[in-house]
C-alpha cells in the first residue's frame, strides 16, 4: 500500500515488493496473490502519484491487481478483500 498523495511512499515499493514475495513459503511454486493498493482516494484532488506510474509499477512487477481506496470514506475497501479472498481461493484451487 502506498500513499497517493506522497510520491515518496513508492521510493521502495520494487524492493518491498521482491523481500514480500521471496519470504513465503511455496511463494516461487505459486505466485502469491499480491495486490498493490494506493490509499487515501478521498484526496485525489492532492495526487502526486498518476494512477498509469503506479497502475505500471504494478504491472512491471507482475501483481495480481491494482486498486485505489480511501479508508475514510470506505471507497474501494470491501472490493480490496473481495479480490485477495477471490484470488486466494484460486490459488488453493478452489
Amino acid at each position: 500500500m502506498y500513499d497517493i498523495t506522497r510520491y515518496s511512499s513508492l521510493k521502495n515499493f520494487p524492493e518491498w515488493i521482491n523481500i514480500f514475495k521471496n519470504g513465503f513459503i511455496g511463494a516461487k511454486d505459486k505466485p502469491l496473490p499480491v495486490i498493490m493498493v494506493g490509499g487515501k482516494l478521498d484526496l485525489s484532488f492532492k495526487r502526486a502519484v498518476p494512477t498509469k506510474e503506479a497502475f505500471d509499477l504494478a504491472k512491471t512487477n507482475k501483481l495480481f491487481g491494482y486498486i485505489e481506496c480511501s479508508a475514510k470514506d470506505g471507497r474501494n475497501i470491501e472490493d480490496i478483500f473481495t479480490e485477495i479472498a477471490k484470488l486466494m481461493l484460486q490459488r488453493a484451487g478452489l
